[in-house]
């Protein structure tokens, strides 16, 4: 029975991710469309399902340490779940709590790599927001002319109407 605790807090952890994904999609289209408007209150529901999320996780933890302890173990241990399907004898509950761990897994990645997209989008926009208003402020032209080099103060030299050297 403790089993299926962690394979239905597994479970659930999934199905959150998977809204978090959609999420993360809708994140991404406010982001490449520049509805800003939009993009907030996104961030605001991701933010709400991130919460939910990680008291997922605490319940998770605690149906984690409810099995060790119906296995005997009273340590406050925090094992993850490859280790914990050591203690399972049952191959029916461990391909379940395994294909669970993989599917959780694989969302996982899913989530690392929409994250680092968003973030690409977010650094371009930023970076082409500053460009445009450089652009209307009139802003100096970095790079655009040939300008010395920053740790370098040249100054222009100066002859007298006289040869000093004698």
């Amino acid at each position: 029975m403790e089993v299926q605790k962690l394979i239905d807090g597994l479970t659930q952890m999934d199905e959150l991710h998977v809204k978090l994904l959609e999420i993360m999609e809708q994140k991404k289209q406010s982001i490449l469309n520049r509805n800003y408007e939009e993009l907030v209150g996104t961030l605001s529901r991701e933010s709400k399902l991130v919460k939910v999320i990680e008291e997922s996780e605490k319940e998770l933890l605690a149906a984690a340490q409810e099995f060790l302890q119906s296995k005997g173990i009273k340590s406050r241990l925090e094992l993850t779940i490859s280790e914990i399907l050591r203690l399972v004898f049952d191959p029916e509950e461990k391909r379940a709590l395994d294909e669970a761990r993989v599917r959780l897994g694989k969302r996982l990645v899913e989530l690392k790599h929409a994250n680092a997209l968003n973030q690409d989008l977010i650094t371009q926009s930023l970076s082409f927001i500053d460009f445009s208003l450089n652009l209307m402020i009139g802003g100096e032209d970095d790079g655009a002319t040939y300008s010395p080099p920053q740790g370098q103060d040249r100054k222009p030299a100066t002859r007298s109407m006289f040869d000093t050297r004698a």
